[in-house]
């Protein structure tokens, strides 16, 4: 499996399938690149896929340091050097949505279109930076296990959580991260920036998904962010909570391999 190496942070990836386009696949909060698997083998059937662990998730752990979104859209940046793309598709769920935003903004020229999932324009509010800040001291201190049914509850949909063995795979997951790591990928997502106001200037294509059953990331907010990028099309996928990749790869597939094909005309 490659990796990259950006101040002194071993950023895990995969590479899959092969052709003409580049889908980079950045997963949510407390996922890790294996949540976009299926997505991942049903795009390499006719591009070149790119799927990555965000630092403090998956492979990339340890962090050596506290880490921003900033971080994880440089982090996306120096993984299309080291592979020599100079434009991709950017997939991102959540976290990884917000990274994907701030590489468009700050970097459009990389950004050959968007897939949002689960995604907010919105810094967190004070309230929420306080029990986020609260989250992360349980999980540095005792470890994800006090908090698993909550954080569970965020991550899925009902339907998903009915699945036999699914929430125990997920749990499994996240009990295996670090739990240093656990707490500054909570930090990070309660640092988020403010990107509302600014998506405007966004000129890539771009397709906005939503869980129907999605608890952790009001639809107001992904219903104001697909206005503010011109209009871009909102699609909400039914069955699915927040890790809509996870929960719904066919649909997820589907939006892509449509915005793929849109690019391709």
């Amino acid at each position: 499996m490659p990796t990259l190496m950006r101040d002194g942070q071993r950023v895990a990836y995969e590479v899959l399938g092969s052709g003409p386009e580049v889908v980079v696949l950045a997963h949510n909060l407390m996922a890790q690149r294996g949540s976009f698997a299926a997505v991942a083998g049903a795009l390499a059937k006719r591009a070149r896929v790119l799927a990555i662990d965000l630092r403090g998730h998956g492979e990339s752990v340890p962090s050596p340091r506290a880490f921003t979104v900033a971080d994880l859209a440089d982090d996306l940046l120096a993984l299309l050097d080291a592979e020599g793309v100079s434009r991709a598709l950017i997939v991102g769920t959540s976290l990884g949505a917000s990274a994907a935003m701030m590489l468009a903004l700050r970097y459009p020229s990389r950004v050959r279109g968007l897939v949002l999932i689960s995604a907010t324009p919105h810094a967190a509010t004070w309230i929420d930076r306080l029990r986020f800040g609260a989250l992360a001291a349980v999980l540095r201190g005792l470890g994800p296990g006090p908090v698993m049914p909550a954080i569970v509850g965020q991550l899925l949909g009902a339907s998903y959580r009915a699945r036999p063995g699914a929430t125990e795979v997920v749990a499994r997951s996240i009990r295996a991260t670090p739990r240093r790591d656990l707490a500054r990928a909570v930090l990070a997502w309660a640092g988020r920036p403010a990107l509302a106001g600014q998506l405007g200037s966004i000129r890539a294509p771009t397709r906005v998904v939503a869980g129907a059953e999605d608890s952790a990331c009001p639809r107001s907010f992904m219903a104001a962010l697909a206005t503010e990028l011109s209009g871009a099309p909102l699609r909400v996928i039914p069955g699915a909570g927040h890790t809509v990749q996870l929960e719904q790869p066919a649909a997820v597939a589907a939006v892509i391999e449509e915005l793929l094909a849109s690019l391709a005309i």
